[in-house]
């Protein structure tokens, strides 16, 4: 890298209209509220020797954004100064609106609400070093192009380089026989194991994984059924389930919803388990790989005992 910079225009096709007017719904209003705050932030980042590059990795590169997204911003910070501003970047970041939030979330990057017109604004950032630019390459993202991603260069042009190989890459998997081999095993053991739960009368953490590992596993499941798996590694597989099933996948879907009460919950895990079998078997006939026929019905068998005292004798 060299010292030169690339200034890069902005790049927001969908919103560059956006202004605000009188009569403005609460969407319009919003809308210019991301532009005014994203434009804020690319013009310090230009300001500031600090920070060498500024990339949007979400879905505003992306084109899938709205008015209601928030923004994902990561910024390349000098190496020399990069745990001085990771140390203070709450009070850099301050200086674009009242921060009603601002901390280190769950994946350890800085996350941020900021009081806004006309709902808070949720901004998230990351900060790496410069010379970890070239990570950018193993990122899930799949920019429009390299001017949507990289909204400040200062790297001479190399970090727009590497934005530009991003350019519509495949974000499905990797192997997609691993893949199903992986998901298939989760549904079952996390069954087997949900199963347990509900047999000591641990209600709670039998609701937990029915809801956060077998919902989300089964999720992904009827994706690789039928075949929408194309942001796989960027987005949760429950993104807009509805629109890629079919009539029946969706109307036994529904029959999954982690019940509100104790007494339901057992065939709750049931109707999950028919239907991961059902998707299930239906995909590794139709792809000719290998099933769990075995463990399947064991499991299914042992959903059909009563919960809390089932008779194994």
């Amino acid at each position: 890298m060299n010292g030169a910079t690339t200034l890069v225009p902005l790049n927001i096709p969908h919103y560059l209209k956006a202004v605000m007017t009188p009569n403005q719904t609460a969407q319009e209003r919003m809308t210019a509220t991301r532009v005014t705050m994203l434009a804020a932030i690319v013009a310090a980042a230009r300001s500031d020797e600090r920070i060498v590059g500024l990339v949007e990795y979400g879905s505003g590169s992306e084109g899938r954004d709205d008015s209601w997204s928030d923004l994902d911003l990561a910024l390349f910070i000098r190496d020399a100064d990069l745990a001085s501003f990771s140390a203070t970047w709450s009070a850099w970041a301050g200086q674009f609106g009242q921060l009603l939030l601002a901390y280190i979330g769950g994946i350890g990057h800085p996350w941020t609400i900021y009081a806004t017109d006309p709902v808070p604004l949720r901004v998230d950032f990351a900060f790496h070093a410069a010379s970890t630019v070239e990570r950018i390459l193993d990122w899930p993202n799949a920019p429009r192009s390299a001017e949507a991603m990289v909204l400040h260069d200062a790297t001479g042009g190399h970090l727009t380089t590497l934005a530009t190989r991003l350019v519509g890459q495949h974000l499905g998997p990797v192997d997609l026989r691993d893949t199903f081999n992986q998901v298939v095993g989760d549904i079952w053991y996390f069954t087997l194991r949900t199963w347990g739960k509900l047999q000591r009368g641990d209600w709670w953490g039998a609701y937990t994984d029915a809801q956060h590992i077998l919902l989300g596993n089964l999720l992904a499941l009827l994706r690789l059924e039928c075949g929408a798996t194309a942001r796989w590694r960027s987005t949760s597989a429950a993104t807009w389930i509805e629109r890629e099933l079919s009539p029946e996948r969706l109307a036994a879907l529904k029959r999954c919803l982690p019940a509100a009460h104790q007494g339901e919950l057992h065939d709750t895990i049931r109707a999950m388990a028919a239907l991961a079998a059902t998707a299930g078997l239906a995909t590794a006939e139709r792809q000719g790989w290998p099933w769990p026929h075995d463990l399947v019905e064991r499991v299914q068998e042992l959903l059909e005992l009563p919960p809390g005292g089932a008779d194994l004798d």
